[in-house]
């Protein structure tokens, strides 16, 4: 996003790059649940890291040679994209396949702050080596990065068995495995308004977060790759206190209910960042969006995947990316639309506050969902 509005100084372009990358999420996400489910799942996530890896390497080095356009950067946009999309349900359903049945809350909230601890270091690395020695050495670190993860994966032997036998999976047709998951989630109610809330929560708080953050913190509140690297790296701070918090809590009552309230509580906090005049003033509600974004990231996975046949992880997580990921682009495409309209700020702030009102709804309408455990 930072090399895109460097490039053009466009928030339409920041969010055309956004949705390039999302997209393959709204289109692959199924089907690679379908793939998770049949497939050795750590072979395939070599196969999509590595992938990764080397488009991440190629990238870099158009960037640092000044050769790095934005065709350029939408075509890496859409790679990394296509390899996050095949990969994602395959890390998920591979956790309960490596714990025991009562470890998993903890196990996914373990999971969601290794990944945090990498939100909270990542964007404060590429903020300084922006402003040090230029956007080409960011991409290059991701790329030794993607090259590590790949190679931490293959002692993962424990994860490499199928779900789905192929002995007896050949009477199912494709066209069947895709519907299962949507008969199991149509016949789950709470299940069913979680998948909603995702829905919700990548059309009108991730999308407009991932197209507008970058745009809000330079143009809004005047501030440099560093200080977007800053607040970013504050609110993975709150993510990962929100996670250790709730490695200590262990089984806990009414987990819809909580996920609903983060969802209104992390909007109104990217209301009031859209509404910062300075990134002073906007940091103690980046910190908060943090501490939300913690809760409804562990409770909606510890949800589903506690509440999901093993056979068919691999494409409820799928249909669970499509609709917390897939709706990202959309979501950037209609902020940047409307950022283009009236202003940053007020397309943030509609946003949030539409995320806000279909959360309480959800929250006061559904008692089962907000029930769940």
């Amino acid at each position: 996003g930072w090399f895109v509005l460097e490039l053009t100084d466009s928030a339409w372009w920041v969010s055309v790059a956004v949705a390039t990358r999302g997209l393959p999420m709204f289109f692959l996400t199924i089907p690679a649940g379908v793939i998770a489910d049949r497939w050795d799942r750590r072979k395939l996530l070599i196969l999509t890291q590595s992938t990764g890896a080397v488009s991440a390497l190629i990238f870099a080095a158009l960037v640092a040679t000044d050769v790095a356009t934005v065709a350029m950067a939408l075509v890496y946009a859409t790679v990394l994209g296509t390899t996050n999309a095949l990969s994602l349900p395959a890390q998920q359903a591979v956790i309960p396949m490596l714990v025991p049945a009562e470890h998993l809350h903890n196990a996914i909230v373990t999971g969601t702050m290794a990944r945090t601890s990498s939100l909270l270091i990542g964007p404060v690395l590429a903020g300084v080596l922006i402003g040090w020695v230029g956007t080409g050495a960011s991409f290059a670190t991701q790329a030794a990065f993607l090259v590590v993860s790949t190679l931490l994966l293959f002692p993962l032997r424990s994860a490499a068995r199928r779900v789905v036998d192929r002995a007896t999976d050949a009477k199912i047709s494709l066209f069947g495995e895709l519907a299962e998951p949507l008969q199991f989630l149509g016949a789950n109610r709470p299940l069913l308004v979680i998948v909603v809330l995702l829905v919700n929560m990548g059309l009108f708080m991730g999308g407009p977060v991932q197209a507008l953050m970058s745009v809000l913190v330079r143009d809004e509140m005047g501030a440099t790759a560093k200080g977007l690297g800053l607040a970013l790296g504050v609110m993975a701070l709150g993510t990962l206190i929100t996670s250790l918090f709730l490695t200590s809590t262990g089984a806990m009552r009414n987990k819809g209910g909580y996920f609903a309230m983060s969802l209104v509580g992390g909007a109104a906090s990217f209301a009031m960042i859209a509404q910062s005049p300075t990134l002073n003033t906007a940091l103690a509600f980046f910190f908060v969006l943090g501490v939300f974004s913690g809760f409804f990231q562990a409770m909606s996975q510890s949800l589903l995947q506690s509440h999901t046949p093993e056979a068919l992880m691999g494409r409820v997580i799928g249909v669970n990316m499509q609709a917390s990921l897939g709706t990202i682009p959309l979501g950037a495409l209609l902020v940047g639309v409307m950022a283009s309209l009236w202003d940053p700020s007020t397309a943030a702030a509609a946003a949030a506050g539409a995320c806000m009102t279909i959360s309480f709804v959800a929250l006061v309408a559904f008692p089962s969902f907000r029930r769940l455990s």
